[in-house]
């Protein structure tokens, strides 16, 4: 199956990686000629969105990075979509908002071609390890045709719905991912205000009913205050505004929420957007009077 793939950034890269080894026929695109360059030294081929090599396409996946280069992508009149065949598939993995999904629907309808939305969750490690959880939505026949694809770098699908569904599942795990680990950086500031030893205090939420893998990772990055980003606070940010957005359009109030979003505003205005988005603690830190 010849597979272009749009995007080849921190997850593009490696989910890229797991479908060429599954033996489809991959060649990559991406803005950056620094990422292209490290596509051909992985073995993969680098092009420019053409008409040749979107029309000669069974499948697209995309990896993008925000509502932005998704609709100029695929839903503007002179994107990639214009030129693929009626018939292929497009396996759109990036988080980006529920309206952005569905006006990239409509382009892909119009020109006949299947559609798939696929955000996925996980590290870079998981997609390396095939090991990531996707979230699908689209007709029933558009996911079946995707799940050899996805099956490379997912191994926990789970079909949600046959719409823009998959959008909304995805930025509701973020907003339990963001104000958990919110709410880890409360408690230690707290404790080590009161008087508990850092290490003391993160031993014991970890081991406590709240802790969990994704709690435990955390604290311990936040113990040995390694703030190398898993996920950036620009991109948490960027994230709850979606979350913001979508809860609008639902109709659903946000409170802690909301509240993250502000505090993740402020943690990039204070110098620490390129860093992980555990750094928030630095920001709570200096509210309660301590060193950041």
């Amino acid at each position: 199956m010849n597979i272009l793939w749009i995007g080849y950034g921190k997850m593009g890269e490696p989910m890229a990686a797991r479908v060429a080894a599954a033996g489809h026929a991959v060649q990559v695109s991406d803005t950056s000629r620094e990422r292209c360059d490290a596509a051909r030294a992985n073995d993969l081929e680098a092009v420019a969105i053409t008409p040749q090599s979107a029309g000669r396409a069974d499948v697209i996946v995309t990896s993008l990075p925000n509502d932005a280069a998704a609709l100029q992508l695929l839903a503007s009149a002179d994107g990639a979509l214009s030129n693929v065949r009626a018939g292929a598939l497009l396996i759109e993995t990036s988080t980006i908002s529920a309206s952005a999904s569905a006006s990239i629907a409509k382009a892909a309808q119009a020109r006949g071609i299947g559609y798939v939305r696929g955000p996925v969750s996980g590290s870079v490690a998981a997609a390396a390890n095939g090991a990531l959880t996707t979230f699908l939505s689209g007709a029933h026949d558009a996911i079946e045709q995707a799940r050899p694809i996805v099956g490379a770098y997912a191994s926990n699908l789970v079909v949600v719905g046959d719409a823009e569904q998959a959008r909304t599942m995805k930025l509701a795990i973020n907003l339990m991912v963001t104000t958990l680990v919110e709410s880890l950086c409360e408690a230690y500031t707290l404790c080590t205000k009161g008087g508990i030893e850092a290490g003391t205090a993160l031993e014991a939420i970890a081991a406590s009913a709240i802790g969990s893998p994704h709690l435990r990772y955390k604290a311990d990055a936040l113990q040995r205050r390694d703030f190398t980003p898993t996920f950036t606070v620009a991109q948490m940010r960027k994230d709850l505004q979606l979350i913001s957005q979508g809860a609008r359009e639902l109709s659903v109030p946000m409170l802690p929420g909301a509240v993250v979003e502000q505090l993740m505003v402020a943690t990039e205005a204070s110098g620490f957007g390129d860093e992980d988005y555990l750094a928030c603690v630095k920001v709570i830190a200096g509210l309660a009077g301590l060193a950041a």
